[in-house]
């Protein structure tokens, strides 16, 4: 085969260039960051007037504040508003930081559609963030804790059969290998399906177990209820919020998973605006299972059907073999490993979960950032329809079908 001509072979460079330094790659080396003080301090940089509400007596690993950071950008009257939220999952927060920032540097440059605002809520966890935990620093994992307690948690009767197993007193040998056996034992029984609920659809009778969902609301669950009271979220005309998660699914795709019960208002909505990629949970379209006490519930009592979007922005890393494993070593040591994630183990689980959650690799961090925009590009382009009056919310009665778009030539009589 004979060889490219010198301007073939300047051509293949120049194209290797562009490949290689686009501007999505080049957001990526500026947007993802390293550790969670990085993190805070771009996003502060970003946002100078932002709300800090610092988590009292508590450190991250460098004896730094650990807050949830809220930041608006746009008219304070906006009667849409679009929230993004990072870090609910402790290091998952790496991977919504790094959207958060590449938003952020658009946003410099471009104005937003009229009466649309976005709020960014940045480590909604500050504690898992900066210690690469999924869960709170109550041990609460923060996407289960939105049920209502005085009414009584939801019972999660196979989880209560396996609990004794899910955190064997040892990560290998006699008593490991019966742990894995009861829980083949239990998905021959009741199949996989059955498992993955007992394991993750949330349980609140453990604090020692995994996926718990607390036995009471917890401090960032307050500080949601803070920023809403703050920015006034339960009067505007429309909320749609996208809350980053990264671990199920397939690598580097972002699935917008929503919560919503199926045949709701809010259900339509979501897919009259992003269209088939919106997945539910209760048809089963979904990655992931159906949850108890999910953030969903918040944004529904505060907003009601048909005046907001609730859903989960979730890239795919590694299998769910590889998640259980490495979710498995965290619990470990904090149950029975003594908790400390300064030491040597320590460092080497909190190196483990922070690779699984937010791989460090280009094409995955690309991915992120494409998938992100498209979903900037549809929310922005939904919310401006609703306030505009053009987009017909479905609690109106007149409007017969969900979505009914006026004209490109004008609005309808």
């Amino acid at each position: 085969m004979l060889g490219l001509s010198r301007e073939q072979n300047a051509d293949a460079r120049r194209l290797a260039a562009r490949l290689n330094d686009g501007e999505l790659l080049a957001s990526v080396r500026r947007s993802f960051p390293v550790s969670y003080r990085q993190a805070r301090d771009e996003f502060l940089a970003m946002l100078p007037q932002a709300r800090s509400f610092v988590l009292p007596d508590h450190r991250g690993p460098d004896g730094e504040d650990l807050s949830v950071d809220v930041g608006w950008i746009g008219d304070p009257r906006a009667e849409c508003v679009l929230v993004i939220i990072s870090g609910t999952h402790g290091p998952e927060g790496f991977c919504g930081a790094g959207i958060q920032m590449d938003w952020l540097a658009l946003l410099k440059e471009s104005c937003l559609p009229q009466n649309v605002a976005l709020l960014f809520i940045h480590g909604l966890n500050p504690y898992g963030f900066a210690w690469d935990r999924r869960v709170t620093h109550e041990g609460c994992d923060l996407n289960r804790n939105f049920v209502d307690f005085a009414a009584g948690a939801p019972a999660n009767p196979g989880y209560d059969e396996l609990r004794v197993h899910f955190v064997p007193p040892a990560l290998d040998g006699a008593a490991f290998e019966a742990a894995r056996e009861a829980i083949r034992q239990f998905k021959g029984l009741h199949g996989e399906r059955a498992f993955q609920i007992a394991r993750k659809a949330g349980q609140y009778t453990d604090p020692n177990g995994m996926f718990f969902g607390g036995f009471g609301p917890s401090w960032s669950a307050g500080v949601l209820e803070a920023i809403a009271r703050e920015y006034v979220l339960g009067s505007r005309k429309f909320v749609a919020v996208v809350d980053v998660h990264t671990g199920l699914g397939p690598y580097g795709y972002g699935e917008l998973q929503s919560e919503h019960v199926a045949a709701s208002k809010s259900q339509a909505i979501a897919d009259r605006i992003f269209g088939p990629s919106v997945t539910s949970a209760d048809l089963g379209t979904s990655a992931s299972i159906p949850i108890h006490g999910s953030l969903q519930l918040f944004w529904e009592g505060l907003l009601g059907d048909g005046r907001y979007l609730y859903l989960c922005l979730e890239y795919g890393t590694f299998d769910t073999e590889a998640a259980q494993r490495v979710l498995l070593a965290d619990q470990w040591l904090h149950v029975h490993g003594g908790g400390d994630r300064t030491g040597a183990s320590g460092r080497e689980v909190r190196a483990r979960m922070r690779a699984h959650f937010c791989p460090d690799d280009l094409s995955w961090k690309e991915a992120v950032l494409f998938r992100g925009r498209q979903v900037l590009r549809d929310a922005l382009s939904g919310l401006q329809l609703i306030a505009d009056g053009d987009f017909a919310l479905p609690h109106d009665p007149r409007t017969g079908p969900w979505f009914v778009p006026h004209l490109a030539s004008g609005k309808a009589d």
